[in-house]
């Protein structure tokens, strides 16, 4: 739900809350796919669109809270078919915000990907979670005999004077399958980016790092970009 409340306004909120349909829960969930009774056994088959254009060449699908109440495990391509009828030719990049667990939703997610990438903050429980997170990648690549390509580690919230800082990067780079797949490019630790998830700055649509007036912040986004285009020839 986090990237959902940093996007929308508080009435869109409001909207998904109150149809899920307009949600990714719409997407995934067979209750909700279910056209709607009206009156008197009348059925309303219209097609709900789930996306909200947000700005200039980014739109967003919503998660709803009850996506965790919903058996994702019997039918782990649903999604997946749905972006291929939907999306897969609309889009230049679709990109699947997944929690750091593993859970039905990663799982789905990643069934629908082309390839994923790890985000990660510096401290030694991602460090640690890290290699369960391939282990449990490797199996699923396995079993359902799916080829997701890991284009890299991006290490975020770093602070390069912190000893933490040097520690875990050198703990990465010891085992070449993740020190080839760090990025060169990082995201620096800034107070400003936590302030800008405040409702004071969202109601100055400051919310997000590109529009906070930084340009070293800035700069950073736009390299993190470019290695992703360029990793996966995008």
């Amino acid at each position: 739900m986090n990237a959902t409340q940093y996007t929308l306004e508080n009435d869109q909120i409001i909207e998904i809350m109150e149809n899920s349909r307009k949600t990714i829960y719409g997407i995934l969930s067979d209750d909700s796919q279910l056209p709607s009774v009206v009156s008197r056994g009348q059925q309303d088959i219209s097609y709900i669109d789930p996306v909200f254009n947000i700005s200039e060449n980014f739109d967003i699908i919503p998660s709803h809270l009850h996506i965790m109440t919903i058996n994702l495990n019997e039918s782990p391509f649903r999604l997946n078919q749905y972006i291929n009828e939907h999306y897969r030719n609309e889009y230049d990049v679709i990109i699947l915000d997944s929690p750091p667990t593993i859970s039905a939703y990663t799982k789905v997610s990643l069934l629908s990907s082309d390839y994923y990438i790890v985000p990660m903050k510096l401290d030694f429980l991602s460090l640690f979670g890290l290699p369960l997170l391939q282990n449990y990648i490797d199996r699923l690549k396995k079993e359902f005999e799916k080829n997701i390509d890991f284009l890299g580690i991006i290490l975020t919230m770093v602070r390069p004077d912190w000893r933490i800082y040097s520690e875990i990067k050198e703990k990465l780079e010891e085992r070449p399958e993740w020190k080839n797949k760090l990025f060169d490019s990082e995201l620096k630790y800034k107070i400003k980016i936590a302030k800008a998830l405040s409702p004071e700055e969202r109601d100055k649509h400051s919310q997000y790092i590109i529009d906070l007036n930084d340009e070293e912040l800035k700069d950073q986004i736009i390299e993190i970009t470019k290695e992703l285009i360029t990793k996966g020839r995008l």
